[in-house]
C-alpha cells in the first residue's frame, strides 16, 4: 500500500511538473505577440475593400525605451499622402498599443542612442523635420530641429537635406521590412548587433561547390532579397538568368560579370555572391546553400555597389552606403547599418 502512495505521489509531481511547463511555454513573448498584432494587421487588409490600390504593410522592431525589450513599429498605406502607423509595447505579457496612431507620410526611422527614443524624419519638397519620439503610456515627440534645403540650395545648388545621423551621433537609418517576411523579429539579436556596430567579419575562401552548381544548371530557390526583384521559387540556374526572370526591368537574359566567396552570416558555410548584367543594369544574387537547398536572393540597384571585407555592401552614392542581406531559408531582406 505504501508502495502504491508513493507511485501516485509521484504520478502526481510528474503531472504538474508536466502542466507546469506546459504552461509556461504557451506564455507569450514579445516575439509572439507581435507576430499576432502583424496577423491582425495583415487580415484587416486582406479582408478589407479598398477603392483603388491595397495597402502596403511594414514593420520595423526597435528597442525605443531602452529596457531591454524591443517595441514595434507598423507603417501602412497606399502612397505617401497617406502613410499612418502604429507603436507597440509588450507589457504585463501582452502587446499595448503606445499613444495614437502616427502620420508617416515622406517620412522614414532612425535609431536614437539615447535612453528613450527613436528619431521620425520628415521630409517633401526641401522642407524637412526630425523628432524624438519617446514613449511612456502614450508617446511624446520633441522637435530636433527643422530643415529649409530650398533656402540653403540657393546658396550651394549641391547641398542635400540634414539627416538625423548628421546632427545624433550614432543615429543611423532603421529598415522597414514588408511584413510578409519575419526575420527581424526571429533575428533580432543579430540585427541589433549590426546597428551597434559589433557584427562579425567574415573570411573569403574558395566556392568550388557553386562553381559547379552554375556550370551544370543545378536547381536554386529563387526569391526576392529587396522586395524589388521576383521570387520564381525553384528554378535551374540557367532558367533564373532568362529574360525577366529574377526582375520584370530586364532586356536580356542576365550575364555573370564576377563572382565572389564569403561567409556572410556566419554559420561556418560559404556564400556565392555573383554580379550579374543585362546589358544595361546589374543585380545581385547571392547563393547560400542551406539544409540541401541553394537559396537564390535577388537583389535590385547594385550599380556601384562593392562586397566589403566584413560581408557588407558599400557604396559611395549615395547618402545611406552600407547594406547587409539578412537571410534565413526562403526569406531575406536588405538592413542598413551604420555608415562608419
Amino acid at each position: 500500500m505504501r508502495r502504491m502512495v508513493f507511485s501516485l505521489v509521484i504520478c502526481l509531481a510528474l503531472l504538474v511538473g508536466l502542466f507546469t511547463v506546459q504552461a509556461s511555454a504557451e506564455e507569450p513573448t514579445w516575439l509572439t505577440a507581435y507576430e499576432q498584432i502583424l496577423d491582425g494587421r495583415k487580415q484587416e487588409i486582406s479582408e478589407g475593400s479598398w477603392e483603388y490600390s491595397t495597402p502596403d504593410l511594414s514593420y520595423l522592431v526597435y528597442d525605443i525605451d531602452k529596457d531591454g525589450i524591443p517595441e514595434l513599429v507598423i507603417k501602412t498605406g497606399t502612397c505617401e499622402a497617406d502613410y499612418h502607423g502604429w507603436i507597440y509595447a509588450f507589457r504585463d505579457g501582452r502587446a499595448v498599443q503606445i499613444g495614437e496612431e502616427l502620420g508617416l507620410g515622406h517620412s522614414s526611422f532612425y535609431s536614437d542612442p539615447g535612453e528613450n527614443g527613436i528619431i521620425l524624419m520628415y521630409g517633401h519638397m526641401g522642407y524637412a523635420s526630425a523628432q524624438r519620439i519617446s514613449i511612456g503610456d502614450a508617446y511624446t515627440a520633441e522637435t530636433l530641429y527643422e530643415d529649409d534645403l530650398n533656402v540653403r540650395l540657393q546658396e550651394n545648388p549641391g547641398a542635400e537635406y540634414v539627416y538625423p545621423g548628421d546632427v545624433i551621433p550614432g543615429s543611423c537609418y532603421l529598415t522597414l521590412c514588408r511584413a510578409d517576411v519575419t526575420l527581424p523579429l526571429t533575428h533580432y539579436e543579430e540585427i541589433s548587433a549590426y546597428l551597434e556596430g559589433s557584427g562579425a567579419h567574415y573570411p573569403n575562401n574558395d566556392a568550388a561547390f557553386y562553381t559547379s552548381l552554375m556550370i551544370n544548371n543545378g536547381e536554386v530557390f529563387a526569391v526576392t532579397g529587396d522586395g524589388f526583384t521576383n521570387s520564381p521559387g525553384h528554378i535551374g540556374f540557367h532558367e533564373l538568368l532568362r529574360q525577366n526572370t529574377a526582375a520584370n526591368w530586364m532586356q536580356g537574359d542576365l550575364q555573370i560579370l564576377s563572382a565572389a566567396a564569403a561567409d556572410l552570416n556566419g554559420d561556418g558555410q560559404l556564400e556565392c555572391i555573383l554580379t550579374a548584367s543585362e546589358g544595361g543594369s546589374e543585380m545581385r544574387i547571392v547563393l547560400s546553400e542551406q539544409n540541401g537547398v541553394v537559396y537564390a536572393y535577388l537583389m535590385n540597384y547594385t550599380n556601384g555597389y562593392e562586397l566589403d571585407s566584413d560581408g557588407c555592401f558599400r557604396t559611395t552614392q549615395y547618402y545611406i552606403t552600407r547594406f547587409r542581406l539578412i537571410f534565413d531559408g526562403p526569406q531575406a531582406f536588405l538592413l542598413t547599418l551604420p555608415n562608419t
